[in-house]
């Protein structure tokens, strides 16, 4: 059989969510009901569940597309060859209906994914190949030329099979949507003009096009391209080489399983009965008690507040007491007043006033601490100057970036909104681009230099091995050989970061965030025995499933993330939620003084006066309703189900937030 040779589509309209007639968003999905696999009483059973890519049902999908679209587009340039979409259109995801019952089973195919919502949906690759081949062809992207059965309903359809001598002239804008570099040229004159990419290079489905599918938790945004289409022509399949770590603490966290945070990061961290928001200043080891071979990271953290109450330091004794920030959704502010007005922020907000009851009954600590993690969240600091060719390109380059609530080096991977959702990117290179006859950083483009790779899987087989790729990152290889040695006794499958293009350049915008090891982070979100549980069944998910991405807490009506406010010291970003005064640590790269802990660890509660009564303000996040006011919307943000019942009272989140005044104290 010919090889088959993989089409890559750079332009999609599918949607992951949309906004209902009710002005809620809801998935573009089939429902929790219909996802639900518990036959009824009588045995029966009628589910549908997503198909991941390599499925064998999505395979034949794929090839049936790519034929078709060939056939409309031209493929003269490689004659004899079988053609398939590498992937379906991005955020397009196809759903099996499985009705089985004593006697039969039937399953059908659904692609679900198109713009008008989950009622929308595609039941053959025929149906769906108008809309494939108008997101091929059509320059202006304007869907009043798409003749699909759902673009276009039965009483308006007006497709037929296309005349290939005169393809249809499509309605002309101004702006089209890609970048006609990214076009490869026509294979002959008066051909459509593809919106697609054709590598030169051979693949099979088997070897080429293999990946898991997105996470369901947090999807990749709907508006952005793949990453494959960013440039025009075949991936480059030449990893990028390492480079050496530049510093002491690039060094430290370069290494596996060795520290989980880093000095400058926002974090939650377990105040005890509750979870709080802080700034992690400083860490170090501390040999284990029992067992003098291993060493127990612990930190200094800063918790958040409002600008007049400010608390104490704390310190965490080991990695358990802390979460990653974008592993939790941020709640809504417990003060009605607050919650109600929009476009608020940190430094606009009246706190006297939120002080003082003027915005209703709340914790204004929290709220603090909520309004400051966001505004963090919307920040981007660079650090560590390497190059400065401004005079020359108009770039500089740097060794680190904080991008929201992370610190991020060169030379290791960042999780992307671009992609299958799970793709990652190694950084080489961060570059600062100076807007043409400017010096101003507050116009200058941030971009992200580096190697893409897509997670696969193959089939444990004699004599078959993935490619060992000495220029991936230590803790990334590390990570994966922990995972196979789970996976391959059981699943009989060895899995694999695959190359998928060298040297890309991104925006900041389509940066995720950090990349985490599922064997140091998953331990730690879902609890030890869920996660042993797991290694039992051989199935070690990625840890980016149960993380959220920067900008989704400042998103609004799924508006993709801007790049966001430059500040030009990392303290800066957290303004005036933490004291004056406070540091952060360079770690091994700055002098002693600054890694000594203080000798003390204590949080008293701060104390507010309101109406001359001395009450005593909770901890903070606990009785705390989230955003979406449901414990689903929680669960969907990222949260495991290991960690739920320590983030917040769940018996009363539904309740909202209620406080209690007396004469001797507060209390929830």
């Amino acid at each position: 059989m010919a090889p088959y040779r993989p089409i890559y589509l750079t332009r999609s309209d599918g949607k992951l969510e949309i906004v209902s007639k009710s002005r809620k968003k809801e998935l573009n999905a089939p429902t929790a009901d219909q996802l639900d696999s518990k036959p009824d009483a009588k045995g029966n059973t009628d589910y549908f569940k997503e198909l991941e890519l390599g499925d064998a049902k999505e395979v034949d999908w794929r090839r049936k597309l790519g034929g078709m679209l060939i056939r409309e587009i031209g493929g003269q340039d490689h004659p004899g060859s079988n053609y398939i979409l590498a992937a379906l259109p991005e955020n397009y995801r196809l759903y099996e209906r499985v009705k089985s019952g004593p006697v039969s089973e039937i399953t059908d195919a659904y692609l679900y994914g198109h713009p008008q919502g989950r009622k929308k949906r595609y039941r053959s690759p025929g149906d769906f190949f108008p809309h494939l081949l108008w997101l091929a062809t059509d320059d202006n992207g304007d869907p009043d030329n798409c003749s699909c059965k759902l673009c276009a309903p039965d009483d308006l359809q007006v497709f037929k099979e296309p005349d290939r001598t005169r393809p249809p002239e499509p309605v002309k804008k101004e702006q089209p949507p890609i970048k006609k570099e990214a076009i490869p040229p026509k294979s002959s004159a008066g051909a459509t003009r593809p919106m697609v990419i054709i590598p030169s290079r051979s693949h099979s489905e088997d070897k080429g096009i293999s990946a898991t599918k997105p996470p369901a938790s947090k999807p990749p945004s709907a508006t952005l391209p793949p990453a494959i289409a960013r440039q025009a022509g075949p991936p480059p399949s030449t990893p990028t080489q390492l480079a050496p770590a530049k510093c002491f603490e690039q060094d430290q966290d370069s290494q596996w399983s060795k520290y989980l945070f880093r000095p400058g990061e926002l974090a939650w961290f377990n105040r005890g009965n509750a979870w709080g928001l802080s700034v992690i200043l400083k860490r170090t080891l501390e040999r284990e008690l029992q067992n003098p071979s291993k060493d127990r990271a612990r930190y200094l953290v800063q918790p958040l507040s409002n600008p007049l109450q400010q608390k104490p330091t704390k310190i965490i004794e080991s990695e358990d007491g802390l979460r990653p920030w974008l592993a939790w959704s941020p709640p809504a502010p417990t003060h009605s007043g607050l919650a109600n007005t929009p476009g608020l922020t940190y430094g606009t907000i009246d706190w006297k006033g939120v002080t003082e009851g003027r915005y209703g009954q709340g914790d204004a600590e929290v709220d603090g601490s909520i309004f400051a993690a966001k505004a963090v969240d919307d920040s981007l600091t660079l650090f560590h100057p390497l190059t400065n060719n401004t005079v020359t390109t108009g770039e500089r380059t740097y060794n680190g970036i904080y991008l929201g609530g992370e610190k991020i080096w060169t030379g290791e991977p960042v999780r992307l909104r671009v992609g299958s959702g799970q793709d990652i990117m190694v950084v080489h290179s961060i570059v600062e681009r100076l807007k043409p006859g400017s010096t101003s950083i507050a116009s200058a483009t941030v971009l992200l230099v580096g190697d893409i790779y897509k997670f696969s899987t193959l089939s444990l087989q004699p004599g078959v091995e993935p490619p060992d790729n000495r220029h991936l990152p230590l803790r990334l290889r590390q990570d994966m050989e922990y995972r196979n040695r789970a996976t391959i006794p059981i699943k009989r499958t060895m899995s694999f970061w695959k190359l998928a293009q060298a040297q890309a350049k991104l925006p900041v915008t389509d940066i995720k965030g950090r990349w985490y090891e599922s064997s140091a982070l998953l331990p730690i979100l879902k609890g030890a025995d869920a996660f042993s549980q797991d290694l039992t069944r051989g199935e070690i998910g990625d840890a980016g499933q149960w993380m959220n991405a920067r900008g989704d807490c400042n998103a609004v009506n799924n508006v993709p993330p801007k790049a966001g406010t430059r500040v030009v010291d990392r303290l800066d970003a957290f303004g005036k939620s933490i004291p004056q005064g406070t540091k952060i640590s360079k770690g091994l790269d700055g002098p002693p003084e600054e890694q000594a802990f203080p000798k003390e660890n204590s949080m008293p509660s701060t104390t507010v006066q309101q109406q001359h009564v001395q009450v005593q303000v909770p901890m903070p996040m606990e009785g705390v309703e989230a955003e979406g006011g449901s414990k689903k919307g929680l669960e969907g943000q990222g949260v495991s189900d290991g960690d739920i019942e320590q983030f917040m009272d769940l018996d009363r989140l539904e309740d909202g937030y209620v406080q209690n005044f007396t004469e001797a104290g507060g209390q929830f």
